[in-house]
């Protein structure tokens, strides 16, 4: 039992060292932690944008994450949230094909704060293999960590269930926020 501890330690440690650390100035760091095999690509456009693009050939995923720090509390509670998410895919399914009629909202369950998301699935795709570049769903949401960090998230996969999809919420979902004193 202790060696499956130590060995557990040994792994989360190794975990941690490995993490993609967000400098946000004066608001703190946002660190995330990599699952699977991605390149990470990070511009600074005044908010941060994160590009994750697969590494393993087979991954047929990609995402957008967008790190915002400072500025107004546009939503200060779940509800407000809510809206905005919601609010967002009324207006991606009025300006595109998509088999869903109205978004259907889903939580995302961040370390910090809340978050909201929704799945839109391109009709063209349904039933069909999946071909790399061709993404069968569009996913949006948006984190809220605190009253001063939003993170603004688009995962295009062929779906919750597949690796890239899991791997890439996964990742969002986990990251952590350090604040500083």
């Amino acid at each position: 039992m202790r060696a499956i501890l130590a060995a557990s330690l040994v792994v989360l440690g190794a975990a941690q060292v490995a993490g993609e650390t967000f400098d946000l100035g004066k608001y703190g760091k946002l660190e995330l932690y990599p699952v699977g095999e991605w390149k990470i690509q990070v511009e600074d456009i005044g908010d941060l944008k994160v590009t994750f693009t697969p590494k393993t050939p087979g991954v047929n995923a990609a995402a957008q994450m967008t790190i915002a720090a400072g500025g107004v509390d546009e939503f200060p509670n779940p509800e407000k949230l809510q809206s905005q998410v919601i609010g967002v895919g009324q207006r991606m399914i009025e300006a595109g094909q998509f088999v869903e009629s109205e978004p259907k909202l889903k939580k995302f369950y961040p370390k910090q704060g809340f978050g909201y998301y929704f799945v839109l699935t391109d009709p063209r795709l349904v039933g069909k293999e999946p071909v790399p570049g061709d993404f069968k769903t569009v996913t949006s949401g948006i984190i809220r960590e605190n009253d001063k960090i939003m993170v603004r998230l688009q995962i295009l996969s062929d779906g919750e269930t597949t690796d890239g999809f899991q791997q890439l919420a996964g990742m969002v979902e986990g990251m952590e926020l350090t604040e500083k004193k």
